[in-house]
């Protein structure tokens, strides 16, 4: 008689040769075994681990789920006999409380027991929610949404284990058996198994059967010679050994047939949990948002290259009511002017001694004065001084520095460097806030400090945690005095009042990010310019990159501040995101920017009509736009490109009245 090790070859042999003939019972609509003759090749794979996979929908899985209708101790013992002829697999018996079922089986739970979670939100959510009401982090009007946020979470909370009915105990199995193939043994595959009850998930006795394996063998182009060679500083050579997770005909066959046969097992199969949760309801508070993409009116005039200068040299400019423009450079740090004339060779006005930090660069609204505003000074230039002035950055008493990184920037609405900071409050418990300093006094010469005390602490920052995505709340960058502090956050538009942090108002805002969701659409958008405001039109612009398929679709949402309703939404249809956005003086237009590849796709929207005018793309000009700014002369568009600066030029209906 064979030994056990001669018994599970030829078992593993005879489900390759006869995958039909092993599959003794039928699959469900949809699930197929592939052949090996019909998987996407494997480079190496041994000989022994080419089998039948399991798929969906002719995709291979890494996993798949078996839900018997059950109790745990009547599966088990199937599971383990059918698994048998496959190894050793021993493991105890788990008993955890139901608080911390996992493997998503918990949120299936959740969603099938609302009133559970709705107890738990009304015990352990609901009470900090209003205490941050009471201390301006967030507006009464704003708890039913942020109930209903909490209850539409299909996840557990981490606290749940606090409620008697989830204390309840749930049983699990979990084994694995590993095995060593080819003659030297250098390839091995794992076989992985859970049993898990899952009566409180469905509310009747019910058991899940994962199973998966993960074979893992040497990469034939893995060797020594192949590492020298394909050497890359970022992320090495090529790996010594290749893997692969999948279900392998003789693992699921044997487990899945022996299931079957159990009386009343009314046996599914899926992928995983998620395929028993609970599909929600769509929220009919949300409208996605009509795009609006570039008309055909196009402007021919040729764009002008006002410097060139080496790929990436600088990263922050701009532009003057003189004509000139001001520049950043990193490495060394230092700032820059240019001006007609001086061709492609900018004058000094600055220079960093050793690495300036983050830096923030600002004019005023009629382009007369600029700032640039690093960790340690504060520089100053007018139109017509001969040179930049330095001043040394000092902190009043009470201000409390970030912990690192240094402070970042924003402006004011005259222009001047405004720090802020992502911040952890001690005071009354950790919670984090946005930290926010203000000028004391500019100081009138050369070499005189520039005092920053603390304007406020906007506990808003605490409570943007619970929404998808980076949650760092943006402050809006005004171009003109008069306008409050607003900051763009994951739940809308906020405004801070500016005496002390809290929130007087919140404006919804449409989907910023992402493929239309009927459930979601907050959350914040990357690849875009920080949000910006009109001090003349009375609106605040904020960026998106919406999806369709694999398309995105960059731009931005135009906000009317007084009465919070939705002006406009911009797109540059099909780009990968949006580099640059400025509005006229008066408020009326406003230019998005961004790149085909590298060549520049610009165009201007007048916000009263409606209409837009698409600018000559100019790849001649401008390689690889990174901002655009409006020229204070109202005339033209200003870009800082990869290699230098260029100067759109504007039909004269199209241009803005400088201030």
């Amino acid at each position: 008689m064979p030994n056990t090790s001669a018994r599970r070859a030829i078992l593993c042999l005879a489900c390759t040769i006869f995958p039909m003939a092993a599959l003794a019972s039928p699959l469900p609509p949809n699930w197929q075994m592939l052949p090996s003759n019909q998987q996407e090749p494997e480079k190496g794979l041994p000989t022994a681990l080419q089998t039948p996979l399991l798929a969906k929908n002719q995709r291979l899985l890494g996993q798949v789920e078996l839900v018997v209708s059950l109790p745990f101790d009547q599966v088990l013992p199937a599971v383990q006999a059918s698994l048998a002829p496959l190894g050793t697999f021993k493991a105890p018996v788990q008993r955890t409380r139901v608080a911390y079922m996992d493997h998503g089986w918990g949120n299936v739970l959740i969603a099938r027991r609302p009133e559970l979670k709705a107890e738990f939100i009304r015990r352990y959510r609901m009470p900090a929610l209003r205490t941050a009401v009471e201390q301006g982090a967030m507006l009464a009007e704003e708890l039913p949404i942020r109930e209903q946020r909490l209850q539409r979470d299909p996840t557990v909370d981490a606290l749940s284990d606090r409620m008697a009915e989830l204390q309840v105990d749930f049983a699990s199995w979990q084994a694995s058996a590993e095995h060593k193939h080819g003659m030297l043994g250098r390839a091995k595959s794992t076989i992985e198994v859970r049993v898990m009850q899952i009566d409180e998930a469905l509310g009747k006795p019910a058991t899940a059967v994962t199973l998966s394996r993960t074979d893992d063998w040497p990469n034939p182009d893995g060797g020594i010679i192949d590492q020298l060679r394909d050497f890359n500083v970022m992320g090495g050579g090529p790996s010594p050994r290749l893997r692969r997770r999948g279900v392998p005909q003789s693992l699921f066959t044997p487990v899945y047939d022996a299931l079957r046969k159990l009386p009343a097992a009314a046996l599914q199969v899926g992928v995983g949990s998620a395929d028993w949760q609970l599909p929600l309801p769509a929220d009919s508070r949300i409208v996605e948002p009509a795009l609006i993409a570039p008309g055909s009116s196009k402007d021919a005039t040729a764009a002008q290259r006002l410097l060139t200068s080496e790929s990436g040299q600088y990263y922050d400019m701009r532009p003057l009511a003189d004509g000139s423009v001001l520049l950043l450079s990193g490495y060394p740090d230092a700032l820059w002017r240019w001006a007609p004339g001086m061709g492609n060779t900018p004058q000094r006005l600055w220079q960093a001694a050793g690495d300036a930090g983050r830096a923030g660069l600002s004019t005023d609204p009629k382009g007369r004065t600029a700032w640039l505003a690093v960790q340690q000074h504060v520089v100053t230039y007018a139109v017509g001084q001969a040179a930049a002035t330095s001043h040394p950055v000092q902190w009043a008493g009470n201000v409390r520095q970030p912990i690192s990184g240094g402070w970042n920037w924003t402006q004011d609405g005259l222009g001047q460097p405004q720090p802020y900071d992502h911040a952890l409050d001690g005071r009354g418990g950790i919670r984090d806030v946005l930290r926010v300093l203000e000028l004391q006094a500019a100081p009138a010469t050369e070499g005189e400090p520039w005092m920053y005390a603390q304007k406020f602490d906007a506990p808003r920052q605490g409570v943007v945690g619970g929404y998808p995505g980076n949650a760092l709340i943006k402050p809006v960058r005004w171009d003109g005095p008069g306008q409050g502090f607003w900051v763009e956050d994951p739940a809308g538009l906020t405004e801070l009042d500016v005496s002390n942090g809290r929130v007087s108002r919140v404006l919804p805002l449409p989907r910023r990010f992402g493929e239309v969701d009927v459930h979601d659409d907050a959350g914040m958008a990357q690849w875009v310019p920080a949000p910006m405001g009109s001090a003349a039109g009375g609106w605040v612009a904020v960026g998106f990159v919406l999806m369709e398929g694999s398309r995105r679709n960059p731009g931005m949402h135009v906000i009317d501040v007084a009465s919070g309703k939705l002006r406009h939404s911009l797109t540059l249809p099909g780009l990968d995101s949006l580099k640059g956005a400025t509005a006229s003086a008066d408020g009326r237009l406003l230019a998005l920017g961004s790149n085909d590849g590298s060549t520049p796709v610009l165009t201007v929207w007048n916000l009263d009509s409606g209409r837009s005018l698409s600018l000559n793309p100019s790849r001649s000009a401008c390689w690889d736009l990174r901002q655009l700014h409006w020229a204070p002369q109202g005339d033209a568009l200003i870009g800082l490109c990869g290699d230098g600066v260029a100067r759109w030029p504007l039909p004269t209906d199209w241009q803005a009245k400088p201030l």
